[in-house]
């Protein structure tokens, strides 16, 4: 991913039609070795953020699961700038910046105590059918809630999607259990990237995982539900959740996650 301008993502406006702002408290059972929140922490206090910004658009779950359909994330690229500390306080400024081609973006912006923003990301959103499990067409109730216009882009997501490499390593092998579940019946965003950030670091028996990267570009292609066995495969700064699927007697890799991240962190201060 390019470079963020931060002074750009700063200064852009919260949007007065469709913006929500909100503060969350880090937690110690979010923090790495460093005393610093996880990536997967920022993430899950940004997936609560966007329910309530779409509860303001009456397009939340609670707004839409009666009509059969939900969002569910499709793709998460997030910049970190400087991690926020244990206890420290945290806003969450965010919008829905643009709607094409049957997903829709939602933009955040995380703030520290000091003032200066921390971390910025993007996120698309799909609109699943919950009862076919596949993505469902807009319906004009759905379209006639949406913000016009949306809130400005804070970074630009390239449109050409992460594609790991061919020779990647199995690193890992995960049994989808009742506990990484949520509402909508799949394992959740979140634990997906814990699963893919645990095996993130440095390739050599002495070194842990990063849960701390500087980016991360992360797609949601597949469904990974519960008793799904998956194998985690990593290899340069990619990786993939893949389950192996058997269809008219042949079986093949399924990519359910693929994930691209940078690991060395680093704070600008431009």
């Amino acid at each position: 991913m390019p470079d963020p301008d931060w002074n750009h993502i700063a200064s852009a406006p919260l949007p007065d039609n469709c913006g929500w702002r909100g503060q969350y408290r880090v937690r110690y059972s979010e923090i790495g070795q460093n005393g610093l929140a996880t990536l997967p922490a920022l993430a899950d206090y940004m997936q609560d953020a966007a329910g309530w910004g779409a509860k303001r658009l009456a397009l939340a779950y609670d707004d839409t699961v009666d009509r059969g359909v939900a969002w569910v994330l499709a793709r998460m690229a997030i910049m970190v700038r400087q991690y926020p500390a244990n206890g420290e306080t945290i806003t969450i400024e965010t919008w829905p910046s643009g709607f094409a081609h049957r997903m829709a973006s939602r933009d955040f912006r995380l703030i520290d105590e000091s003032g200066t923003v921390c971390a910025v990301a993007q996120n698309f959103w799909s609109l699943f059918d919950l009862q076919a499990r596949r993505p469902a067409p807009w319906p004009d109730w759905l379209m006639a809630r949406l913000p016009d216009p949306p809130g400005p882009k804070l970074i630009e997501v390239s449109q050409r999607r992460a594609h790991p490499p061919a020779d990647m390593t199995a690193a890992d092998t995960i049994t989808a259990r009742a506990s990484d579940l949520d509402i909508y019946g799949h394992v959740n965003n979140v634990r997906l990237m814990q699963w893919v950030l645990a095996t993130s670091g440095p390739a050599d028996t002495t070194s842990t995982a990063d849960f701390q990267p500087a980016s991360l570009d992360i797609q949601f292609r597949a469904e990974c539900r519960l008793h799904d066995r998956v194998e985690i495969r990593q290899a340069g700064g990619y990786a993939t959740i893949s389950r192996r699927d058997a269809h008219n007697g042949k079986t093949s890799d399924i990519d359910l996650v693929r994930a691209q991240f940078s690991l060395q962190n680093h704070i600008d201060e431009t």
